[in-house]
């Protein structure tokens, strides 16, 4: 019989022998490894609770909610996020995800939630039966699929009138995105403590502030693995690291070798100019290129305008789906978040 509670710090070690055994299943099959330390990541997300299940001293199974402060038509308002959801595949199928989301649940209630955010790789439909058939609560609702896309170094400089430089940020910098931003739903508010992992870039022009992007690498927290991918990729990855040896370029990661990777957390502008966003992007490839990273990585949602504003180099495109639920039945407030352009930092997730 398993018992539920909240987890502590010594509960991290075998934290870890669970979360870095299970897979994430989905077209693209990842496992992630977060030595040295379970709480390394939940650090970097924000206040966090997480719930395990545990039998014969063994932790079987988990989840995390993280309470963000995110913008919902502009104003800053309280979402939870459900992350770190695992259930041992030994354990599966005898009620263990259900108690765990009743934990959540709990927990939520206890915060006076409201809205609640969930994301799972695109054919992943397990997560979906534990939060559904909630008498008192709707059902989680599909808003849109978000393209996590892979770009990978590159050598090459920019070549237009754009200069991008490296800054450290400041209150004008956190305005900027933060002005950026509340034009998304469900936009973490940016503060300070966001920024301190962050290598910060920007842009100017006539003395303006037009761009800012700020870079994270979180490999000291978590790792992706690979265990399974679609052919097409196999065949893909094969040839290019055949070329990228003669060339002498960072080679791509195989199945089951870790994913070294750089991600873009904010990527903010004035406006929509694809010149401006290319000389970011290429800014990015090239530290992928001079620090020996595999990728780096942008989330966007589809609906995002600046996803034909990218530059059109090769680059790996995984999907996730994006789920919602508004515990308070504001059906009102729901479908504005549908109708808009939702965002998620993909760096912690």
């Amino acid at each position: 019989m398993a018992i539920y509670r909240e987890a502590t710090i010594k509960d991290d070690s075998r934290l870890l022998k669970l979360i870095n055994s299970a897979s994430m299943p989905g077209i693209i099959e990842l496992r992630t490894r977060r030595d040295p330390s379970f709480y390394n990541l939940i650090s970097k997300r924000g206040l966090s609770k997480v719930f395990v299940a545990e039998e014969e001293n063994e932790i079987v199974g988990t989840i995390c909610v993280t309470q963000e402060t995110a913008f919902i038509n502009k104003i800053p308002s309280k979402l939870f996020y459900i992350s770190d959801f695992r259930v041992g595949y030994a354990h599966r199928n005898k009620g263990i995800g259900l108690q765990l989301t009743n934990k959540a649940v709990a927990y939520m209630e206890e915060q006076n939630a409201d809205f609640v955010f969930l994301n799972v790789s695109k054919g992943n439909k397990r997560p979906f039966v534990f939060f559904s058939n909630r008498a008192q609560y709707p059902d989680f609702e599909n808003i849109g699929i978000f393209n996590i896309y892979q770009f990978l170094g590159s050598k090459k400089k920019s070549t237009n009138e754009f200069q991008v430089e490296r800054t450290t940020f400041n209150q004008g910098t956190i305005d900027f995105l933060n002005e950026f931003y509340e034009n998304y739903q469900l936009a973490q508010a940016v503060d300070p403590g966001h920024l301190q992992d962050a290598t910060i870039y920007k842009v100017e022009e006539n003395g303006d502030l037009i761009a800012v992007m700020c870079l994270v690498d979180y490999g000291n927290c978590r790792e992706h693995i690979v265990l399974k991918l679609p052919w097409y990729l196999r065949m893909f990855i094969s040839i290019m690291n055949l070329l990228r040896t003669i060339v002498g370029d960072n080679l791509l990661p195989s199945t089951n070798q870790p994913i070294k990777m750089l991600y873009i957390k904010y990527l903010a502008v004035k406006r929509n100019d694809r010149k401006l966003i290319k000389s970011l992007i290429k800014k990015a490839q090239n530290e992928v290129r001079s620090k020996s990273y595999s990728f780096v990585s942008l989330g966007l949602h589809e609906k995002d305008s600046l996803n034909q504003r990218l530059p059109g180099s090769f680059r790996i495109t995984f999907n996730s789906v994006g789920m919602l639920v508004t515990m308070k039945n504001n059906q009102k407030l729901m479908d504005s978040v549908k109708n808009g352009i939702p965002y998620k930092d993909f760096s912690t997730v």
